[in-house]
């Protein structure tokens, strides 16, 4: 039998980018894959008109659009010249024709962009993140544009920053710029602004007939809010009209049924940031309720094993079908244009993206402990059929750990949660076990496959993992954990550790080590502070401070502020309460910090602080710090980072058994 090692990543096929053709006929989709050589993912492009076709090799690249049905256009970096291109801030777009099997140049745009929809023969919408001044490059004189770039090559040791977030993790410094949609006339080679340099905006969608453009957003004030407006582009008028600017809600998706735009949203009063969202129709600038949801859009649950993403909302003949998160998997849920709501579908494990194409709903999905394939979700039978077999072969002759159903009832709730049983169990042997911590903390643990868990299966351990309160899946209620952080959660996780190994009495309680990442990071960091049942610990991607982290993480001065219900300046006592920095001198367990120095979501002083309080206490304890990876390094980093982490993860284990 093969083992499940760190380097069984190079083997995995991630699905992404699902989409239809115009007629909707046929799907195309990009199949991406870790190159040892290059250290990245190389993806290639395929094409299914009833059968897979590989199509293009498309490098570190990956966004496409169907142009026509029988061709594609592709943004990658074919030559040298592209490169220079990108240095010069253009984008070059190649065409594909599907059926002479050609390649060759489409377009060359004036400034960093991204093809989001062929409109028509001449027109294309296009989206690019831009500052106020970056709009010279499409629209300035060579002259002007020249002497932009210099000045931005001479500026690129400083920056001037009036905004809040000043960055965002896996993106870079964003202050002062906005997310613009454009018109570009593919005869004319002219590009029309569609929302001004000072509006962001958030969702678009396009109108069946190609007549309206439909988008969520709202002015950049200096901070960046949470609310945003609704408003519609009519492309015949050249017009655009408010829907709905009264900036109350979150608006989360755009349904667009024959006469009527409704939306997914929430005016996060109740349970704040992670209050799930309810359906309204939006009608003469007020948003009607239309069909009472209160549920949790997409998919939250967690792998590792998913590189990137598609739509999770599709309109088919009479109903829009989404995806939404319950229990600890996802379930398949229609709409009807009277608000009458269906759940068509439960997916035994993660829908990671949907399309209507041909008449019938398709998938990628993870599903049990299987990698990713592209799945026909049979809406009249209610099952799921691969279409693909991509991954099939390489779980082959692998030991794959089965998760065994553990839970925890109280009166108010159950903690749902499960156990990886190790290789080659013996039940007159004793075993060590790993708690390993979901991040979030709104996202869940379910039955799908997790690289990190079955090498460490393989490798002789016990691995626990659950969903304590904090979690999705289960309503707003039991999410919601505001101003108790390691309170009721740590209560929830411990609690199942003891059910655990009660009921598994060939768990070593000596050998217990514990993990996390994000939140799961903050978790562990948290835990080893308040017992010492732990022989070691690895706490990943982490928050320690909850008061450095409101003024240091992109989503910190809104995140710190509702999930730890206080300001650094007017309630220092409750954040400090809530940071595991506060007890960091009763921590006695071996503790080793992974953190990248890119991760603006948890940025890498919370592990600084952390790191620092504990070594000058003379505790064994080591920082692994990665160069240049983010927040998503476990899920997206370079694959030779990823494997560096994984075998830190088990090495100290094994060191401090």
């Amino acid at each position: 039998m093969k083992p499940m090692t760190p380097e069984t990543l190079y083997e995995f096929r991630f699905i992404q980018n699902l989409k239809e053709s115009p007629s909707g006929q046929s799907f195309a989709y990009t199949l991406a894959k870790a190159n040892r050589e290059h250290n990245t993912y190389h993806h290639t492009l395929y094409v299914n008109d009833g059968h897979n076709q590989k199509v293009l090799k498309m490098k570190e690249q990956d966004t496409f659009v169907y142009e026509t049905e029988t061709t594609l256009l592709v943004t990658y970096q074919r030559t040298k010249q592209d490169e220079a291109l990108k240095k010069e801030k253009r984008t070059k777009v190649y065409r594909y024709d599907l059926e002479q099997k050609t390649i060759c140049d489409a377009y060359c745009f004036d400034m960093p962009a991204t093809i989001l929809k062929v409109l028509d023969e001449r027109t294309l919408l296009l989206t690019s993140t831009l500052a106020p001044a970056d709009h010279v490059l499409y629209k300035g004189s060579s002259k002007e544009r020249n002497a932009y770039l210099e000045h931005i090559e001479e500026s690129k040791d400083h920056m001037e920053i009036s905004a809040i977030p000043f960055y965002f993790n896996g993106t870079g410094f964003t202050a002062g710029k906005t997310k613009q949609l454009f018109l570009y006339d593919t005869v004319l080679k002219t590009f029309t602004p569609l929302v001004k340099p000072s509006f962001s905006y958030g969702l678009v969608k396009v109108s069946p007939d190609h007549k309206r453009i439909y988008y969520t957003g709202t002015t950049d004030t200096g901070i960046r809010g949470q609310t945003t407006g609704l408003y519609v582009y009519d492309l015949e008028t050249k017009t655009t009209d408010a829907l709905y600017d009264t900036l109350d809600h979150a608006i989360r998706t755009i349904i667009l049924f024959e006469d009527k735009v409704v939306v997914a949203a929430t005016d996060m009063e109740a349970f704040g940031l992670n209050q799930n969202s309810d359906f309204f129709e939006v009608k003469n600038k007020k948003m009607i309720p239309f069909a009472t949801f209160s549920g949790s859009l997409g998919s939250s649950v967690g792998t590792d094993v998913r590189l990137a993403g598609s739509a999770m909302e599709a309109m088919g003949s009479d109903h829009d079908y989404f995806v939404q998160t319950k229990g600890e998997g996802t379930v398949l849920t229609s709409l009807d244009k009277n608000g009458k709501m269906t759940e068509v579908m439960t997916f035994k494990g993660s829908i990671d993206g949907i399309i209507w194409t041909d008449g019938r709903l398709l998938g990628v999905g993870l599903m049990g402990q299987k990698l990713q394939e592209i799945y026909h979700l049979d809406l009249e039978t209610g099952k799921a059929k691969a279409i693909t077999r991509f991954n099939s072969k390489v779980l082959e002759d692998r030991y794959v750990a089965k998760p065994q159903p553990i839970s925890v009832t109280y009166k108010t709730h159950r903690v749902d949660g499960w156990v990886l049983y190790p290789k080659d169990y013996d039940s007159n042997k004793m075993y060590p076990a790993i708690l390993d911590i979901h991040g979030g903390p709104k996202t869940v643990y379910g039955k799908v496959f997790f690289h990190e868990m079955q090498i460490w299966a393989n490798q002789g351990y016990f691995v626990m993992f659950c969903n304590p309160r904090g979690s999705d899946g289960k309503g707003n209620a039991f999410a919601d954990i505001r101003g108790q952080y390691g309170t009721i959660d740590y209560e929830d996780i411990m609690a199942f550790t003891k059910r655990v190994m009660k009921k598994i009495t060939t768990i070593d309680p000596q050998q217990l080590f514990v993990t996390g990442g994000s939140y799961g990071g903050f978790m562990t960091n948290w835990i080893v502070g308040q017992t010492t049942m732990f022989k070691a610990a690895v706490t990943q991607r982490s928050i320690s401070n909850w008061l450095s982290f409101y003024g240091t993480s992109d989503i910190g001065y809104g995140f710190a502020f509702d999930q730890a219900k206080g300001h650094p300046v007017t309630d220092t006592t409750d954040l400090w309460r809530q940071s595991p920095l506060a007890y960091a001198r009763h921590v006695k367990t071996p503790l080793l910090f992974i953190h990248s120095d890119a991760d603006y979501r948890c940025p890498i002083e919370q592990a600084m602080q952390f790191y620092t309080v504990l070594k000058e206490q003379g505790l064994k304890t080591k920082l692994l710090w990665f160069k240049e990876e983010n927040h998503e390094l476990s899920r997206s980093g370079k694959p030779k980072a990823r494997i560096k982490r994984l075998e830190a993860i088990t090495d100290w284990f094994s060191q401090n058994a």
